[in-house]
């Protein structure tokens, strides 16, 4: 028991016990003044660091609110510009096609001046149909009517085969539906340009009544002849690329790969008017008359 009584633990034991007594006294003598004085001591530095980290919330919250606003605002007035840039790029577009048309409707005018052109761009097809019909965007209004031809600035595309107001049907040169009197361009060959689905399939078309199998080339060009009335002449349609003899007669016919690809052509020209259109029979009376002589 000694022993604990000059122990270190004592001691300290001892020290607070005072330290205790101290604190009991100056309290009862300053009141309970000195409680609060003591905590405020104690709480003001946390009381300071939370007041801080508020003001920051919320200065931090009003920055966050003013930029979604600004984001916002800065997103629509994009939005507005990358629209107007989108509709001139559509306006670009549309000129440079128009200016391509006008260039080329002016390039065959200058070799045709009797012809007159509607230009105008294909706006449908016909999944199913194996001669590759296809739709365009003018009709009646623009001047145009049935059996009109169809070009490109390649050559012969077909012919309108129906016409509403506004659009037209062009039945191609594929079709089984289309005839063409036709013209070797290197010996003055005739003949007779159709098809069927067996060369449609193939993607060419058929040159017959030739009278032997020298009577065209591989190679050669044939363009319309302007018998008949309904193309004028010196259109371009094909090249040869082979000769077979006839399989019921004695005549023999020629494989033509079309010079315009109907299956993606996109933009055509619908010849109207030409000198000699419809003129059938002035134009066999020429022919016999020719022969004739």
């Amino acid at each position: 028991m000694k022993d604990f009584f000059h122990s270190t633990g004592f001691k300290l034991l001892l020290g607070v016990v005072f330290v205790l007594f101290g604190v009991l006294l100056y309290t009862a003598s300053a009141g309970g003044s000195a409680i609060s004085d003591l905590l405020g001591l104690v709480t003001a530095p946390m009381q300071k660091v939370s007041t801080v980290i508020s003001n920051n919330a919320a200065v931090a919250a009003e920055d966050a609110t003013r930029s979604r606003e600004q984001l916002i605002a800065e997103n629509q007035q994009l939005r507005r510009q990358i629209d107007e840039l989108h509709t001139q790029l559509i306006d670009y577009y549309q000129l440079k096609l128009e200016n391509e048309q006008f260039r080329s409707v002016l390039e065959l005018k200058n070799d045709n001046q009797d012809f007159q052109f509607v230009s105008a761009a294909v706006i449908g097809r016909d999944p199913n149909d194996v001669f590759y019909t296809f739709q365009i965007d003018k009709g009646s209004s623009a001047g145009i009517s049935v059996n009109d031809p169809v070009i490109t600035n390649s050559g012969v595309a077909g012919w309108i085969s129906s016409v509403t107001t506004s659009y037209a049907r062009v039945t191609t040169i594929l079709s089984a539906d289309t005839s063409i009197s036709a013209l070797d361009k290197v010996n003055r060959q005739t003949g007779v340009i159709s098809s069927n689905i067996e060369f449609a399939e193939q993607g060419v078309i058929k040159m017959g009544y030739l009278p032997s199998r020298d009577a065209v080339q591989e190679g050669d060009i044939v363009v319309t002849s302007g018998l008949g009335g309904l193309y004028p002449r010196n259109l371009p349609i094909g090249k040869v690329l082979e000769v077979f003899p006839e399989e019921s007669d004695v005549t023999y016919y020629a494989t033509v790969e079309p010079l315009v690809d109907v299956k993606t052509v996109r933009d055509v020209f619908v010849i109207t008017d030409f000198e000699g259109q419809g003129e059938v029979l002035d134009d066999l009376d020429a022919a016999s008359a020719g022969e004739e002589e």
